[in-house]
C-alpha cells in the first residue's frame, strides 16, 4: 500500500472519528465543533481522550445525594428495628447520627468537587488537547510542556477523587441497607446478637475508612500549573 493510499485512509478515520465526537459531545455546539475538528489530524490521540471524557461525565451529585439519602433512610429504620431489643447496643441512635454526619460531610465533598470539574478551566479533554498542542510544537516548549501535563494530571487526580468518593458512597449505601434488612430479620426471627455483628463492624470500617479519604482529600489540594 502507497503512501498515498495511507493517508487517505488515515484521513478517513479521522472524519469518522471527528462525526463521532461531534455527536457525543453535549452542550456547547462550539465547543463540539473544536473537539471534532481536532480528531481529524489527532484522531489516534484525541478520539480516546474526548469521547472517554464525554462518558465520564458524572451524574454526580444527584446519584451521590441519592445515596446519602439511602444511607440516611436505611439507617433509621434500623435504629427503629433494633429500638428496645438486645440489638440495640449495635446500632444505638447516637451511632446512626455519627455516620450521618460522616455520609453528609462526604456528600458535600463530592459535591464541590463534581462542581469545580465542570468549570471550563477543569476540562480534561481541553487539558489533554494543550499537551498534544504542546508536543507537536517540538523544541523549545519543555517548561510548557511540563505545564500542562501537571494541570492534566491535578485535574485527573481530582476526578479520581470524585469518582472514589462516589463509588464508596454507593457501597455504604448498599452495606447500611443490608444491615437494615438484617437487623429486621433479626427482630423477627430471633437470631443472635452475633448474627448481626459482622456487618455492623464492616459498616463501621468503611464510615472510618470514608473519614480518612476525606482528610487525605483535605491536605491533598490543586497544584496551579507554573506560569510560563
Amino acid at each position: 500500500m502507497s503512501l498515498r493510499d495511507l493517508s487517505v485512509l488515515y484521513l478517513i478515520a479521522g472524519l469518522a472519528c471527528a462525526v463521532a465526537v461531534y455527536r457525543a459531545s453535549p452542550g456547547d455546539r462550539r465547543r463540539a465543533a473544536l473537539s471534532a475538528a481536532l480528531c481529524v489530524p489527532l484522531w489516534p490521540i484525541w478520539a480516546p481522550v474526548a469521547l472517554t471524557a464525554r462518558r465520564a461525565e458524572p451524574g454526580g451529585s444527584p446519584g451521590t445525594a441519592a445515596a446519602a439519602a439511602r444511607v440516611q433512610g436505611a439507617l433509621r429504620e434500623g435504629v427503629s428495628a433494633c429500638a428496645g431489643t438486645s440489638f440495640e447496643a449495635l446500632l444505638s441512635r447516637e451511632a446512626a447520627s455519627r455516620i450521618e454526619a460522616e455520609v453528609t460531610r462526604a456528600a458535600a465533598r463530592h459535591a464541590e468537587l463534581d462542581a469545580l470539574l465542570r468549570q471550563s478551566g477543569f476540562d480534561e479533554a481541553a487539558a489533554a488537547a494543550r499537551v498534544a498542542e504542546i508536543e507537536r510544537g517540538g523544541a523549545g516548549s519543555g517548561r510548557a510542556l511540563a505545564t500542562a501535563h501537571l494541570h492534566l494530571e491535578n485535574i485527573r487526580r481530582l476526578r479520581a477523587m470524585r469518582d472514589r468518593d462516589a463509588r464508596a458512597l454507593e457501597e455504604l449505601a448498599d452495606l447500611v441497607q443490608a444491615l437494615r434488612t438484617q437487623l429486621v430479620l433479626a427482630r423477627f426471627a430471633g437470631s443472635t446478637v452475633e448474627g448481626v455483628g459482622g456487618i455492623v463492624s464492616e459498616v463501621w470500617a468503611r464510615v472510618e475508612g470514608l473519614g480518612v479519604a476525606m482528610d487525605a482529600h483535605g491536605g491533598a489540594g490543586y497544584e496551579e500549573p507554573i506560569e510560563t
